[in-house]
């Protein structure tokens, strides 16, 4: 008997270990896939196909709505360029424009003019701001502009130079003085990915690219070798290149970390495709490929515990289903606009929790076939975020005319409302808009 309950220890000691041994292994399973060299994973490949409509109150507790002044020395048009939104300014700029308005939407002044002067620029390539220094930076071709938040010209601040003739691009301030820019692959060997450096135009540091192309011939202005506009969360900057699954952290120890990693599986943008040369060739070498974020907004925005993040698709297998898209006019950039090389192209939004490791793609508005979270606060257009404030704002622009033309009764019918004081404030604001009015600032409150 002693031998027997013996052998029956014995016996469940092991089945123990091998249930201990099974549940260590699921687990490992698990960190195995959401990691990859100890860097989280953003799940693309296995994503695709899934689609969600996700309310925009599972992230905001209500919707701002500031109309844009118009007027012939504030005009917009079509907006396609850069917002910066603080506590009291809201900087919109263009390719040959930077207007500041106040928090109200009342226009303020033109920052900088067209010209070669001091103060002036030829194009603008992005806006960065300075909050404690209350200094907006306009970047061009060489050089960053510095102005105060009332129009007044401060400083031209010079670019370093690269090793290459590759100018240096998407510059923004980071803190201390400092910023960081990248560093285009155009010739395929450059020694530089980043280049952070000063007010004085001296690189304080240079991050090595890794990647080595052997290109027959400089591809210049190539998308795929550039980079999105950095984003901050907090005191944190991240980075990414167009054709690089991987998202850098710069933090304050001025140290470029490997965050995260966009999985694109078989799809991604790999070194061989982007060895080929030729302006149609490399455009057309993209086709089968993933990039992230999409070529036409270049964007991405973080909050705390979230990233939100977009996807372009090209020329992938028939079987792998997208959300029907809003098709726009040939003349406005957008999901409809055709560009040869991209005569299947998919824009895709999504979502990263950043604490559950968990990747989400958005279906798009039933009714207007717009991307973003569905309105059901007051019934308004879906909402993206394109950049996120200082004060746990995240914010999107709508065109005046785009919402004369899709929030009419038949739309509100088609969706829930939360909020029926709010949707009669809308109800008035669409009112007082004209179809040519400037555009309108979407503002969400974060949980």
């Amino acid at each position: 008997m002693l031998i027997i309950t013996g052998i029956m220890k014995i016996y469940f000691f092991y089945v123990q270990i091998g249930l201990a041994a099974c549940i260590l292994l699921s687990g490992c399973r698990q960190n195995c896939m959401n990691e990859k060299d100890g860097i989280a994973v953003i799940d693309v490949v296995n994503n695709l196909g899934k689609y969600q409509a996700i309310p925009v109150s599972r992230f905001v507790t209500e919707m701002e709505y500031i109309p844009l002044e118009t007027g012939d020395d504030c005009l917009i048009g079509e907006y396609t360029g850069d917002i910066i939104v603080t506590t009291s300014h809201i900087f919109v700029a263009g390719n040959d424009y930077c207007y500041a308005f106040d928090r109200n939407g009342r226009f303020i002044c033109r920052i900088g003019s067209v010209g070669q002067g001091p103060g002036e620029y030829r194009g603008i390539a992005g806006l960065s701001i300075d909050e404690k220094g209350q200094s907006l930076y306009i970047e061009t071709l060489q050089t960053l502009l510095e102005y105060s938040w009332d129009g007044v010209f401060r400083q031209s601040i010079n670019k370093p130079k690269s090793m290459s003739d590759s100018n240096l691009e998407n510059v923004v301030f980071v803190r201390d003085n400092l910023f960081i820019g990248h560093v285009p692959n155009y010739s395929g060997n450059e020694l530089y990915n980043f280049l952070l450096f000063d007010k004085s135009g001296q690189a304080v540091k240079s991050f090595d690219n890794h990647v080595k192309i052997d290109h027959t011939q400089p591809i210049y202005f190539y998308a795929a070798e550039c980079a999105m506009q950095p984003f901050s969360i907090s005191e944190s900057m991240y980075v990414k290149e167009n054709s690089n699954d991987t998202l850098y952290c710069l933090n304050e120890q001025h140290e470029l970390i490997p965050q995260y990693v966009f999985d694109l599986g078989k799809y991604v943008f790999s070194k061989e495709k982007r060895a080929i040369s030729g302006a149609t060739s490399a455009i057309e070498s993209l086709n089968g490929t993933i990039s992230v974020p999409d070529f036409f907004s270049r964007s991405m925005v973080g909050i705390p515990h979230y990233i939100f993040f977009s996807i372009q698709a090209r020329e992938l297998p028939k079987n792998i289903p997208f959300p029907q898209k809003r098709v726009l006019p040939p003349t406005i950039p957008g999901p409809g606009f055709q560009i040869t090389g991209y005569s299947e192209s998919h824009i895709v939004v999504g979502i990263y929790d950043t604490v559950n490791q968990k990747t989400q793609f958005l279906d798009t508005d039933p009714v207007s076939r717009m991307r973003g979270f569905i309105n059901d606060l007051d019934g308004g257009m879906s909402f993206w975020p394109r950049y996120y404030t200082s004060e746990h704002e995240l914010v999107d622009f709508w065109q005046a005319y785009e919402m004369k033309e899709i929030l009419a009764e038949e739309y509100f019918a088609a969706h829930e409302i939360k909020d029926p004081q709010a949707h009669q404030k809308l109800k008035e604001l669409l009112k007082n808009l004209d179809w040519d009015d400037n555009p309108v600032i979407v503002i969400g409150k974060l949980k």
